[in-house]
C-alpha cells in the first residue's frame, strides 16, 4: 500500500489555494492538484506491507501534536533554479514546531521501515506538478507576481492524517486510514 502522512488544512484555506492555481491557468504545462486533496505531507512512506502501515497508524496516533497555525508566505517551485518540477506555496507561522513534528514521525517512521528522504524538509503545500518545460518561464514569472499578493491571514492545521494513495489514470484517490485532530483544531470538511 503507498502511503503519506500529512497534515490538512481547513477547507476555505484549500479553496483559496485551488483559485490561486486557478490563477495561474495557461502558464506552463501543469497539472493542478484539486482542491480537496491539497495537504501539507510530512512524511512520504511510498509502498509499505501491512505490518508499517500499522507501525505508521500508532504513530500517528502516539505522536505529540502540538496546535499548529500557519500563514502563507509565498509560491515558489522545485527546484529553486531551473525548469520548475512542482509549484508549492510556501508556509510561515509555527514552523519550528512543524519540523519537530516531521522529525518524529520520521524517526518512528525509520522504526516502521520508512526510509529518511534525503533532501531537508520545506514546509509546503504542493499546488501541481509540471508536465513539460512548455511556458516555464512565464509560470515562474507568474509565481513570482501572484506569491507577492497572497493574504497573510493566519490559520490552524486541522488534523493529522494517515493516508492510502492509489494513483489512478484520472488522478490519485488518497483514503485516509488513521486521522487525530488538531488540538483547538475543528475537525475538517473533506468531500
Amino acid at each position: 500500500m503507498r502511503c503519506f502522512v500529512a497534515l490538512d488544512l481547513p477547507k476555505p484555506v484549500c479553496n483559496y489555494l485551488a483559485g490561486l492555481a486557478a490563477s495561474l491557468r495557461g502558464k506552463g504545462d501543469v497539472k493542478w492538484v484539486p482542491a480537496h486533496q491539497l495537504h501539507l505531507t510530512l512524511l512520504f512512506a511510498g509502498e509499505l506491507e501491512d505490518d508499517s502501515v500499522q507501525g505508521l497508524r500508532a504513530a500517528v496516533r502516539d505522536v505529540s501534536l502540538p496546535p499548529l497555525s500557519f500563514a502563507l508566505s509565498g509560491l515558489g517551485h522545485f527546484p529553486p533554479r531551473g525548469e520548475p518540477r512542482v509549484v508549492w506555496a510556501a508556509l510561515g507561522g509555527d514552523v519550528a514546531a512543524l519540523s519537530t513534528l516531521q522529525e518524529d514521525l520520521v524517526a518512528r517512521g525509520e522504526r516502521c521501515g520508512v526510509p529518511r528522504e534525503k533532501r531537508p524538509f520545506v514546509p509546503h503545500v504542493t499546488l501541481g506538478r509540471v508536465k513539460s518545460p512548455f511556458g516555464a518561464l512565464a509560470l515562474v514569472d507568474a509565481l513570482r507576481e501572484v506569491g507577492g499578493k497572497l493574504r497573510d491571514k493566519p490559520f490552524a492545521a486541522t488534523s493529522l492524517t494517515l493516508y492510502a494513495s492509489e494513483l489512478r489514470p484520472g488522478g490519485p484517490i488518497h483514503t485516509p486510514l488513521e486521522q487525530r485532530t488538531v488540538p483547538g483544531a475543528v475537525t475538517p470538511d473533506r468531500d
